[in-house]
This record gives structure tokens, C-alpha cells and sequence, in this order.
């Protein structure tokens, strides 16, 4: 199946060239944004709640879910390095065809060492999809172009997260966690059709190798640095807050429906913010626009344990969502301006793979935390421990000159 699947996508790779990019490859390359974000909600949410039907405890849940950030993390660079020789077209066709099979296998799951097998290889295929769309996005036109270009594909990803989970919670309701699992199918098939369409974008004629030694030498780049620091805020975040905060709602009495709004409520301001990204990013440096973002996002964080009744906890997902919606777009654009052209991928495969160490951490270490002292005491750490990477990015700017002269 996996070759006739390859075969498949090397006889589209050409589909739909053109001699340059159109209002409709622009349009298609700001879609594919939808699929990633759009998949970790739904994981996010679902997850934890199948794993609750088979009877796991809190800790084994946070386990579940970094799973899929382990192998996100440990595989970054290398992936990074595969996307620039393959190109980000093709990656983002595999990543999503590969995931959609995945979601079947899900589906079929019955077991707690099963979903943690496939929790794993979805660490494997999902990012191929994702970061190529980012790559795609940031090097469809370049210059000037870039932050715009990014910015939009981030509204598209946000806006992603805002329908998604509340049908995945839906189905939850109508059946249970286990057939909802239907959802990542569909996201799947859904863009790699679209992904047919995209322009060939050409790939690195760089060879990088497993990439590792390209990537320890952007890592001596302040500008790196710091990109590292808030990027590992922005995934940390909503490792913590949307993988408990919804199991929380629903034990206290909310319905899945109503815990799933909560998740895209978050991602309607994270849409709307993005929109106004070239606007904000005017009232100071990009560095300083991104901290103070992340930094209303550790405070939603926060407060979350004492908004947790309607239509409070929307409060909450309303301050995630301003440092998700604002961070995305300007992190994109840093990463792309800071590597070399021929190694954007592998920047941001290895940004990529800062976020996922968050989200590996993230529940491995709050989840025991919440089920020993509660969501009161686990939230404010997870908020402090997001706050202190946003401070240490203003410390590393301090260092480079560019932000420095700014």
C-alpha cells in the first residue's frame, strides 16, 4: 500500500506548474495551513479521552500525549534535512496521505499499547505535513512578501482548530472517542487533495546529510536563539492547557461539544489576532510584539483553574489564543528570514522540534502534577515555567545586534 501510495504521489509531483505563482497557488498554499493545527486539536482532545474509555489514569494520559512530541522531537532535523531534498510539496503530500492512514488505524484501536504505537508514528507523519505547508508558505514568494504570506497561512491554521474540535467532540457525543478518531481520516484525505493542486516549489540542492551539523551551526545564531526560546513558550502552552483543560471541564459535569468549544474558542481569537499581524507587529520590535503575546498566554494559563464555569473559561481560551494567534506567523517569518534559503526546512524542522520538546515535557511533567495537587496548583507552574523562556528570549535579543540597533 505505502508504494503504490508513493508511486502515486511521484506522478502528481509536476500537477499543476505554472510559470509563476497565481492568486490560486497562493490560495491552496495558505489552505494546507488548516491541517496541522487543525490535527493536534483534534488529538488533543480525542486522546486523552479515548484513553479514559480504556482506563488511564492522568500520569498515563500525559504519557500518551508526549509520545507523538518524542518522536516529533527526536526526528526534527533529520525530517528538516529530508523536506529540503525532497521538496515541500511532496512532503506535505506524503505527511497527510501517511496521516490519513494513521487515523484508521486509530479508529481500530483497542488497546492502550496500541494507541501508544500509533501515537508514535503519527509523531513521525504529521510534522511532514505541517512544516512543509510552513516552508511552502514562507518561500512561495519571499522579501517582502513572506510575513504576509505567513501570516496568512497562520489565519488558515488557526482557523483550522475553530471547527475541527467541536465536530471531533460532536462525534464524541453521538458515539464515543474511538469512532470520533473518523475526524483525523478525514483531515488526512481533505488535504492532501488539496495538496494536489500546489505549485512545484523546487527543492535544496544543498546536501545536509541527517542534518544534525547544519543544525548545530544555525543554533550558534542569536537570532536562533531566541527564535528557540519563544517557540518553545508557544507549544509548551497549549501542551498544558488544551490536553487537561477540556478532560477537567468534562469531569466536572460539561458535555465533549462544549469542552471542544472551548479549544476553538481559543482558536477564533487566535484567527482574528493573526489577521492583524502586520498591524501589531508595528508597535515594537518583532522580538518584544511576540514576548508580550506568549506572555498573555502564560497568564491565561493561569487563571484558567478560577474560569472554569460558562462562559468564564472562555476568558481564559480568549488570552491562549492572542499569544497563539500573534506568535505563529511572526516565529515563521523570524526562522525563515534568519536560515538560508536552502536550509528554511531544516530551520524550521528544528524549530519545529524545540516546540514539540515542549509538548513532550509539558504533559509528562504537569499531568502528574494536576492528578497530585489539581489544576489550582499545575496551571500556575505551567504558566511560570512558559514565563521564564519568554524572559530569557528578551535576554538573547539583548544580544544580537539587528534587535539590539531596533
Amino acid at each position: 500500500m505505502l508504494s503504490e501510495l508513493c508511486r502515486f504521489i511521484e506522478s502528481t509531483e509536476g500537477y499543476g506548474i505554472v510559470s509563476e505563482v497565481t492568486a490560486r497557488h497562493r490560495f491552496l498554499a495558505y489552505a494546507v495551513g488548516g491541517f496541522g493545527l487543525s490535527m493536534n486539536a483534534v488529538l488533543y482532545l480525542l486522546v486523552p479521552l479515548r484513553a479514559d474509555e480504556l482506563g488511564a489514569g492522568v500520569g498515563v494520559i500525559g504519557l500518551l500525549i508526549g509520545v507523538k512530541a518524542l518522536f516529533e522531537t527526536v526526528l526534527s532535523v533529520p525530517m528538516g534535512a529530508f523536506m529540503d531534498r525532497v521538496g515541500a510539496k511532496r512532503s506535505i503530500q506524503i505527511g497527510t496521505a501517511a496521516t490519513a492512514l494513521v487515523g484508521v488505524g486509530m479508529m481500530a484501536a483497542s488497546s492502550l499499547w496500541l494507541l501508544f504505537v500509533l501515537q508514535a508514528l503519527m509523531g513521525v507523519v504529521r510534522p511532514l505535513g505541517w512544516i512543509g505547508g510552513q516552508s511552502y508558505a514562507a518561500g512561495l514568494r519571499g522579501g517582502k512578501h513572506r510575513s504576509h504570506d505567513a501570516g496568512r497561512f497562520s489565519s488558515v491554521a488557526n482557523l483550522g482548530q475553530i471547527v475541527s474540535p467541536i465536530v471531533a467532540g460532536a462525534l464524541v457525543g453521538w458515539h464515543d472517542a474511538q469512532a470520533a478518531f473518523a475526524m483525523v481520516v478525514a483531515l488526512g484525505v481533505i488535504f492532501f487533495v488539496v495538496s494536489l493542486g500546489l505549485l512545484d516549489a523546487g527543492r535544496s540542492a544543498a546536501d545536509t546529510g541527517s542534518g544534525f551539523g547544519a543544525a548545530l551551526g544555525l543554533m550558534r545564531l542569536s537570532r536562533i536563539q531566541t527564535v528557540m526560546f519563544l517557540t518553545f513558550n508557544r507549544l509548551w502552552i497549549p501542551a498544558a492547557w488544551s490536553s487537561f483543560f477540556p478532560l477537567y471541564l468534562v469531569g466536572n459535569g460539561a458535555s465533549p461539544t462544549v469542552a471542544g468549544s472551548v479549544i476553538s474558542a481559543m482558536a477564533i481569537v487566535a484567527t482574528v489576532t493573526s489577521f492583524f499581524t502586520g498591524r501589531i507587529a508595528r508597535l515594537g520590535t518583532p522580538v518584544a510584539v511576540t514576548s508580550v503575546a506568549l506572555a498573555l498566554g502564560c497568564l491565561g494559563v493561569a487563571v484558567s483553574p478560577v474560569l472554569d464555569t460558562m462562559p468564564l473559561f472562555y476568558l481564559a481560551a480568549a488570552l491562549v489564543g492572542v499569544g497563539q494567534g500573534l506568535s505563529l506567523p511572526m516565529l515563521i517569518t523570524l526562522m525563515s528570514d534568519a536560515a538560508p534559503p536552502d536550509q528554511r526546512s531544516l530551520a524550521l524542522g528544528l524549530r519545529s522540534g524545540v516546540n514539540q520538546a515542549a509538548a513532550t515535557v509539558a504533559p509528562v511533567a504537569i499531568g502528574p502534577l494536576i492528578g497530585a495537587a489539581g489544576l489550582v496548583v499545575g496551571f500556575p507552574v505551567a504558566a511560570a515555567i512558559g514565563l521564564a523562556f519568554v524572559l530569557a528570549a528578551t535576554w538573547s535579543a539583548r544580544r544580537d545586534p539587528v534587535d539590539a540597533a531596533r
